[in-house]
């Protein structure tokens, strides 16, 4: 829940910014439901186009995975004859009850995972709930908040609280920006090798560039299983791709993008993301930054400056 409540704030902060500005011309009311309309379009302008051309692609990739599972049992099959030929006898019967286990474990995982899709259906409704009256309600919910504090430290508390929301709204709005330039790249990259699928992986690839550092790994292995059915050539092709654009993302999309945004050190948002993927959850996990961009601004503000006053420009 609090996880949700915090998320719910990011978004909110990135749209801030938009809906003051509206707010000055046109009843607050107007604006956000504006923006609500405006997000919904794009979500719907982007996406359908989108999930024809992923559906085509993946009726395309289930007629040809005959293939592609014909050409792995053809190299197992090459590979029991040289493994008999140096004397090495696989154990059938133990692949046999490992893919029993196997089996039970799929149908019990695919239980969980439809309750968690209707579960995150649910929180997906409930955040963008969260997000409207946030928006809607920004200065009273605002002044409310600073009751809870003793008058003194209300100014304080309020200047905390602006630079987090600063940090996190760039943060989310950079990503969004990094997200598209990840996966418009990577589609362009494996069309030039020829790959198949180029746009499905590329959308797949900016999806899960919202899953810090481990995502664009996971987002590189099912293209290099498919092109290795293909040709080893190409999966060293489609390797290089992935590889350029992680270093074009490393240094420079990130940097120019999210560095002005968090102003944090990469250490600290992997310590993070370390923490959160034990605590937290995969949630968690895209969360993390945010999570670890407030928590410094906490310590900077609350402790850095009081016994660093004089370097308080520096920090």
């Amino acid at each position: 829940m609090l996880l949700l409540l915090f998320a719910s704030f990011v978004i909110a902060s990135a749209l801030f910014p938009i809906v003051d500005w509206l707010s000055k011309k046109v009843p607050r009311g107007i604006v956000v439901l504006f923006v609500y309309l405006v997000g919904l379009l794009v979500m719907l302008t982007l996406l359908i186009p989108f999930i024809t051309v992923i559906v085509q692609q993946t009726e395309e990739f289930m007629e040809k995975f005959p293939g592609y599972w014909d050409q792995i049992t053809r190299a197992l099959s090459e590979f029991e004859i040289f493994a008999q030929s140096q004397g090495f006898i696989p154990d059938y019967s133990q692949m046999f009850s490992n893919m029993s286990d196997i089996g039970q474990d799929i149908v019990s995982k695919s239980i969980g995972f439809t309750i968690n899709l209707f579960a995150g259906i649910a929180g997906a409704f409930t955040l963008a709930v969260i997000v409207l009256f946030l928006l809607l309600d920004k200065e009273s919910l605002a002044q409310d908040s600073l009751k809870l504090f003793p008058p003194k430290y209300r100014e304080q508390v309020k200047h905390i609280i602006g630079i987090i929301s600063r940090r996190v709204g760039g943060y989310v709005r950079g990503q969004i920006i990094l997200m598209i330039a990840v996966g418009v790249l990577t589609a362009i990259g494996l069309k030039i090798v020829g790959m198949e699928f180029a746009l499905l992986l590329g959308i797949t690839a900016g999806l899960l560039e919202i899953i810090p550092i481990v995502g664009p790994i996971i987002a590189a292995v099912p293209a290099i299983i498919i092109a290795l059915a293909h040709d080893p050539l190409l999966a060293l092709w489609v390797f290089i791709v992935y590889m350029i654009v992680q270093r074009l993302e490393n240094h420079i999309l990130t940097p120019m993008i999210l560095g002005t945004f968090l102003e944090m050190h990469p250490l600290i948002i992997i310590i993070a993301i370390l923490i959160a993927a034990s605590t937290l959850g995969v949630f968690g996990v895209i969360l993390s930054p945010a999570l670890a961009a407030s928590i410094y601004i906490l310590f900077q503000e609350l402790y850095l400056k009081k016994i660093n006053p004089e370097s308080e420009e520096l920090l």
